[in-house]
């Protein structure tokens, strides 16, 4: 990893998304590096700031309404090499809405528990 990739690592680190290799070698470059210190410094501060401002409780029977509803939502089966190429038929517009999509409901659901 070049030091102009360690410099870009400063908003994985301050919201602890680093492991392994990444976190071991970003942490040896934070301990000579100012300007990264500091910016890890003001990101977790506006980190927790974000976190207060748009903190929700959720209602009280939000619980038990995810927990039944999972068992009404059908899980997808296992990607596999057919179905695969099949779906590098359809494009890459295709593949990556259904990935944008996926990860908007995964988000939701994670900031709805």
């Amino acid at each position: 990893m070049t030091r102009a990739d360690l410099h870009t690592l400063t908003g994985a680190y301050a919201v602890h998304a680093l492991s392994g290799r990444e976190l071991t070698e970003f942490e040896r470059h934070l301990a000579v590096c100012d300007a990264c210190r500091q910016e890890v410094r003001e990101l977790r501060e506006t980190a927790g700031k974000l976190a207060v401002a748009t903190a929700l409780t959720p209602p009280p029977t939000m619980k038990d309404d995810v927990l039944r509803r999972i068992a009404t939502v059908r899980q997808e089966p296992p990607r596999v090499a057919a179905r695969e190429a099949r779906e590098s038929h359809a494009g890459p517009r295709r593949r990556t809405g259904r990935r944008a999509l996926n990860f908007a409901l995964a988000a939701c659901v994670a900031a709805a528990l």
